[in-house]
């Protein structure tokens, strides 16, 4: 149903590899701070250096993103190109499989994979191990009814989730602004009205 692949971290001491980075870079850490399953940003970005160290490259929008140690289960479907580190199994659908489909199942054989994890320190699920655990497809009917039906409600989601980021931003910029005094109430309703806010 997916390409299953991992990825890496370049080397945190190499500043070619993170200086001025271009591409969005994924750790768990990313997908443990939102609020729904859809990443459209990462903490750090990598440059073109840093990508050529990954062997999985830069995974496409859409792939499913689940975090496989510390813990197991963070789940995301990245909405930007991304590359990752090693804390995730990352799944690129196949033709005709539903990301979406892929992110639900996921969520409901939560307990199913940590069953295949293993370590001692932590707990953590490798790709082979992973790629053993069974799942029932749909034929392409239904596949196709599920991502029709829900792919509608997902791009709310996405939408509310970028309109949450731009209202987030614009108060981040117009409160301390109001709070000085350096903009009064009318000039940031004026401001507001030439950007169609």
């Amino acid at each position: 149903m997916a390409e299953v692949v991992g990825g890496s971290t370049p080397r945190t001491e190499r500043p070619e590899y993170w200086e001025d980075g271009i591409h969005y870079f994924a750790t768990p850490k990313d997908l443990a701070r939102l609020a729904t399953p859809v990443l459209l940003d990462t903490e750090r970005k990598i440059t073109d250096a840093g990508l050529s160290q990954i062997s999985s490259g830069l995974l496409p929008a859409g792939t499913v993103l689940l975090s496989s140690r510390a813990p197991i289960g963070y789940l995301a479907i990245a909405e930007v190109p991304v590359a990752v580190n090693q804390g995730f199994i990352a799944m690129k659908p196949r033709q005709g499989v539903s990301n979406l489909f892929l992110l639900r199942w996921a969520y409901a054989s939560h307990e199913g994979i940590v069953s295949h994890a293993n370590g001692s320190t932590f707990l953590e699920i490798s790709k082979s191990n992973f790629r053993l655990i069974p799942v029932i497809t749909p034929d392409n009917a239904v596949m196709k009814a599920f991502d029709d039906l829900s792919g509608s409600l997902y791009r709310k989601v996405i939408n509310a989730e970028r309109e949450s980021r731009t209202l987030a931003a614009l108060r981040d910029s117009l409160l301390p602004k109001l709070i000085s005094g350096e903009l009064r109430v009318k000039d940031a309703e004026r401001f507001l009205k030439e950007r169609g806010l």
